[in-house]
């Protein structure tokens, strides 16, 4: 099979690899559609840790090629979304029901070859049937859409409450559409780049910010008559960005982190923590927001279509990243097509 390999940091080579050869219990899955997400592209440039060389990838829709001589409730030809990541099913954790917080937690991409290949290894507790009209190119996006679906319930957006959405990428963009649809009466999303706002709006938005303008802070407080937002998203991973939500936020509201960061963050005023009884809550992965997720986007509550601005061949992986890091104009998800 062909397999974009990371050989080091920034060198991504497309070769012939051996096809992986499913388990008892596993199904190998030919991949249709795979996104280049922003953690891949960490572990691209080498900021987040990954032992190389290594396939990266975790976002990925295709068809069952090869079942397990133990599975059951699929078979060749099936449409699917494989999850980012799995628990080991015996720790602590796993046997609790929390298997989304398992410490030895597989992760595609990071802990194991990933899905920028023609073919991957999953179990089948780790793959979801999805509509055979759904395009490939956009339900690989359905892991961004789980996650979005944890962050949601994460953060419990309550009827009439006013929430702000930091960094309009596509997890972002989904979060803009999902807040009103769980109660939220006004979504304000933050951000650097006009075009990206203007997609905010589009999907659901009723104010943008762009934080690059002089006095946004001020102008963002006064949408909310200057009590700051009930609930704030930091989805942009811009360290900055984590500090403004505690201004954001107001007396006793919620900050809900759903971005990876390179490492600490200095300067988080934490006293507010006790001046503003903030809750401060981390989300971790889509673990349990797959099924949702799937009938979000069957049932048309959650757009994806554009969403997807760019579609490239495999062999063009690492130009894929070179867009993402060059912040070319109109680029938002790219779905390699292997």
């Amino acid at each position: 099979m062909r397999a974009a390999v990371l050989q080091l940091p920034g060198s991504l080579r497309v070769i012939d690899a051996e096809t992986p050869r499913p388990g008892r219990d596993e199904v190998l899955v030919r991949v249709k559609a795979t996104g280049i997400c922003s953690t891949d592209l960490m572990v691209y440039q080498g900021r987040q840790s990954a032992p190389l060389p290594i396939v990266p990838g975790h976002e990925a829709a295709g068809v069952v090629d090869v079942t397990g001589p133990e599975v059951v409730g699929f078979q060749e030809g099936d449409p699917v979304v494989v999850e980012a990541s799995w628990g080991c099913e015996v720790c602590a954790m796993c046997r609790h029901g929390q298997e989304a917080l398992c410490p030895d937690r597989v992760s595609q991409g990071r802990t194991r070859d990933g899905t920028f290949a023609e073919f991957v290894v999953a179990p089948t507790r780790a793959l979801h049937l999805i509509p055979p009209e759904l395009d490939f190119s956009l339900a690989q996006a359905l892991i961004s859409v789980a996650c979005s679906v944890r962050a949601i319930r994460r953060g419990r957006p309550g009827f009439g409450e006013r929430a702000a959405i930091l960094g309009p990428g596509i997890a972002g963009l989904i979060l803009s559409q999902l807040t009103g649809e769980n109660g939220a009466s006004h979504t304000t999303v933050f951000g650097t780049r006009e075009w990206r706002l203007a997609m905010a709006s589009s999907l659901g938005a009723n104010d943008t910010v762009n934080v690059r303008e002089d006095g946004w802070m001020e102008r963002a407080l006064s949408l909310t008559d200057g009590q700051g937002f009930d609930l704030v998203f930091e989805t942009s991973g811009d360290p900055q960005a984590l500090i403004d939500t505690f201004e954001l936020v107001r007396t006793g509201g919620r900050i809900v982190v759903f971005s990876i960061y390179d490492g600490p963050v200095d300067g988080i005023p934490a006293q507010l923590l006790y001046r503003k009884e903030v809750s401060l809550v981390g989300v971790r992965g889509g673990g349990g927001g797959y099924p949702l997720a799937i009938d979000l986007v069957r049932s048309g509550k959650v757009l994806l279509d554009s969403l997807v601005t760019h579609r490239l061949p495999l062999e063009d992986a690492e130009e894929g990243f070179r867009m993402m890091e060059r912040r070319d104009e109109g680029v938002q998800r790219i779905a390699l097509l292997p």
